[in-house]
């Protein structure tokens, strides 16, 4: 396969190539480009793959037209996208779902949607692809999942929502005791007995 890897952060390009060239990867290619502009030719591509970006567009279903363009017909795309929604842990307070809440409140603030993997189907009918399959992939941790309980729970879930703590506080959507006691409450649930649950949506269609 040819890969063509495209981002609109030279930054995150520079760490990609590093992680290529260190696999012992030469089949991929990078550009820097805005996914409203991009570079190629009407038609261009076998498959498009998405993951985690319509989420932080203001407008996705255009954002999936401008993709469109660049699919050759009959060809597939494929869309993942969270949804901050789908989120529960055990045990759960107030103030963890609070915390969490504030990064959707946060993410929608800056014109994105936190709550888009429930949206996939419509998006991508909206923008014109057909046979539009959406299916649920869900993250269940526990203890007995030490892996997932790292990699998920502590190093993925949990580091994004901190991740908006000044943004929270600065325009008021929570007070500091508050959030760290929601943010201590949601690292209570990845001790022995506390778990965490999170739901992804992956949608496939075709041009």
């Amino acid at each position: 396969a040819r890969i063509v890897a495209v981002d609109i952060s030279a930054a995150s390009l520079e760490q990609a190539r590093a992680r290529i060239a260190a696999a012992g990867y030469h089949n991929v290619e990078f550009h820097t480009a805005n996914l409203f502009d991009l570079p190629f030719g009407e038609e261009h591509f076998d498959h498009v793959f998405l993951c985690f970006l319509l989420e932080h567009v203001g407008e996705p279903a255009a954002a999936l037209r401008a993709l469109k363009r660049i699919l050759r017909r009959g060809q597939t795309i494929t869309v993942i996208e969270g949804d901050h929604g789908s989120w529960y842990c055990h045990p759960q307070t107030p103030e963890a779902a609070r915390a969490v809440q504030c990064l959707v409140d946060v993410q929608a603030r800056f014109g994105g949607d936190a709550l888009i993997g429930r949206r996939l189907y419509p998006l991508l009918t909206e923008a014109g692809f057909r046979d539009a399959r959406v299916s649920p992939r869900m993250v269940y941790v526990d203890s007995s999942r030490p892996h997932l309980v790292e990699g998920f729970s502590k190093n993925t879930f949990i580091a994004m929502v901190e991740g908006v703590r000044d943004q929270a506080l600065s325009l008021g959507m929570v007070d500091p005791r508050t959030w760290e006691k929601g943010i201590a409450d949601l690292y209570r649930a990845t001790e022995s007995d506390g778990t965490f649950c999170y739901t992804f949506f992956k949608g496939i269609a075709a041009r």
